[in-house]
């Protein structure tokens, strides 16, 4: 079988877990519209994304990534993260993964 990916990365990517949480910008909505994942992996360009099979946002989607403080299950108004917008790069639904570029 031929591999048709080509390495698109020109940094060196680390292997971190941090939870985060992520908003699609297409849905303007309210806070309930927020998904949950991790990271697999960062680069100081983009991450790989670990989330749900139901959750994988589409090629070409902007999002914003939130830094979560600790492992959750849901989000509230009061929690302090770090948000971080991006473009969804590629995604496998097979793997429950996603690749975002930070802009």
């Amino acid at each position: 079988m031929i591999n048709m990916f080509n390495e698109q990365r020109h940094q060196t990517r680390r292997s971190i877990e941090m939870p985060v949480t992520f908003f699609l910008k297409e849905k303007e909505g309210s806070i309930s519209d927020y998904f949950f994942g991790w990271t697999k992996d960062v680069s100081p360009q983009g991450a790989c994304i670990d989330t749900r099979f139901n959750n994988i946002p589409d090629i070409g989607s902007l999002l914003t990534l939130l830094v979560a403080p600790e492992k959750q299950n849901r989000f509230s108004d009061s929690d302090v993260s770090v948000p971080i917008k991006g473009k969804v790069v590629w995604n496998n639904n097979e793997k429950q993964s996603f690749g975002v570029r930070f802009i």
